[in-house]
């Protein structure tokens, strides 16, 4: 089956601080380059907020009882995880736009349900795009991607996206190689094995897609005119050859998020970044008391 392009919604790390406070293993990135530390993914404590040079991923789980006791979805996002057919894309749904609010009004002193976002484009000032936490005081970003059995997010000081990739085999990679590979990576692309053809597009496909999401542009950029390093090179972009100007230096991590998938995240800065990542606090999914709904539109 092939499968239409979405908009965009390994070497050991340094010891750096974590998103619960205590040290753990991270990832580095030097200029354009890293590659996501191989540890698993942890449990965590009482999260404190990234700092400008740090971003934070975090694996959601899925299923209605792990969210029991949150009301804390706006209406038009109750409204569109009804209109789901599929319980499993309700759960999927219900499990990012819960999680990335408990966290982040934890992070913000806000009550979950008290949050509103916004979308307002960068590059035209209209009112689309990326959604954005709708706070004068805000200085985080974060990024949502779900697929398969995934679901996570990233939290960083600066401009972030992240994205997963099932490595399917209902996608018709062939007749989608072309719209997401430019024609270096077509090339280098062309001459792989199957079995390592198909992982590395998905390879490509992740880290584009992250991309794309940290500046904002989503489908208004072409993936083929972006060019970066194979999938088994340490992420770096070799060329931005899209119409629309990049924001400005970029830092590619690879992810390892085991077998059967692929991933990357990518955040807009000329500074080393270090990723943590761990599973979402269960303190944080500790029922609470009902949360104030806000008017504004979730996160998509």
């Amino acid at each position: 089956m092939t499968a239409s392009l979405r908009p965009p919604d390994d070497l050991p790390g340094d010891r750096a601080r974590d998103p619960t406070g205590t040290t753990g293993t991270t990832g580095t990135a030097t200029g354009t380059t890293g590659s996501e530390g191989t540890g698993t993914w942890r449990g965590a404590g009482a999260p404190v907020p990234p700092v400008p040079g740090e971003c934070q991923v975090w694996r959601l789980p899925v299923g209605p009882e792990q969210w029991a006791g949150h009301d804390v979805l706006d209406e038009e996002e109750r409204q569109r995880h009804a209109r789901f057919r599929l319980a499993a894309d309700r759960d999927r749904y219900q499990a990012g736009h819960v999680g990335v609010r408990l966290l982040l009004g934890h992070y913000l002193g806000v009550p979950a349900g008290a949050l509103s976002f916004s979308r307002h484009c960068r590059h035209c000032g209209a009112g689309h795009g990326k959604p954005v936490i709708d706070r004068a005081d805000n200085k985080l970003d974060f990024s949502l991607t779900h697929s398969g059995d995934w679901v996570a997010f990233a939290v960083a000081a600066d401009p972030v996206g992240l994205d997963v990739q099932e490595l399917t085999d209902r996608t018709d990679v062939a007749a989608l190689s072309g719209s997401v590979l430019s024609a270096d990576e077509l090339r280098w692309w062309s001459g792989q094995p199957p079995d390592s053809a198909h992982r590395a597009f998905f390879g490509y496909w992740a880290r584009k897609e992250a991309l794309l999401k940290a500046t904002g542009h989503g489908l208004a950029v072409p993936m083929n005119k972006i060019t970066l390093t194979p999938p088994d090179q340490p992420a770096r972009l070799v060329e931005w050859a899209a119409d629309r100007p990049l924001d400005g230096p970029v830092q590619l991590h690879d992810l390892d998020v085991g077998p059967g998938y692929t991933g990357a995240v990518a955040v807009l800065t000329s500074q080393h970044v270090r990723v943590s990542r761990a599973d979402f606090p269960a303190s944080l999914r500790a029922p609470g008391p009902p949360a104030r709904r806000a008017d504004a539109a979730g996160p998509a």
